[in-house]
């Protein structure tokens, strides 16, 4: 489903690239519609324009952990089981000498 306001701050930042609060305002709508994949390049190159802007570090850590926006998307660093299901730490066993 398209989003307006997106559709068209991804034209206004087409015709101004370089418009770092443009890009972060993009990124941010981006975020909140759980669409972080596609915020982190908006953050990165507000950064490139801005490396010490502190919206758009808070903005690319919320692109790159979902949890910050509320979306459970994120894999778990052990990954899944072969029965698809992630495992509890908790109960590992041990290894055999």
């Amino acid at each position: 489903m398209s989003n307006p306001l997106i559709d068209s701050l991804e034209r206004a930042v087409q015709a101004a690239p370089d418009d770092v609060p443009l890009r972060l305002h993009l990124a941010e709508q981006l975020i909140s519609t759980g669409r972080g994949e596609e915020a982190i390049t908006h953050c990165a190159m507000a950064l490139q324009h801005s490396p010490g802007d502190q919206t758009a570090r808070d903005l690319m850590t919320r692109a790159l952990i979902p949890a910050a926006t509320g979306v459970d998307d994120a894999p778990s660093s052990a990954g899944p089981t072969a029965s698809g299901t992630h495992p509890d730490p908790t109960e590992a066993e041990a290894l055999p000498d």
